[in-house]
């Protein structure tokens, strides 16, 4: 089933990131709850959402201007998410 002490865990971590806005703990902690729950019933690992998120800004490379040399950084995302896959 689901570890609620990974989750609880997760949650705390959103909250601490987030500490020092204008919001309270227990919002944070509400919204980091929400955060975890909805990524353990998600059923992906950790790798894929990583790999998602690599495509992801692969996919947004294209949308860089002309005068930004993508190249490079295309190849370590390519490189990056080749790693994952193996």
């Amino acid at each position: 089933m689901f570890n609620r002490s990974e989750i609880m865990k997760a949650a705390h971590r959103y909250a601490q990131a987030y500490k020092g806005r204008d919001w309270s703990y227990p919002f944070l902690l509400a919204a980091g709850l929400k955060a975890a729950w909805a990524e353990a019933k998600s059923g992906t690992t950790p790798a894929q959402r990583r790999a998602e998120a690599i495509r992801a800004e692969i996919d947004g490379l294209k949308f860089k201007s002309f005068n930004v040399n993508i190249g490079p950084r295309r190849r370590a995302l390519e490189a990056a998410l080749s790693s994952i896959a193996a």
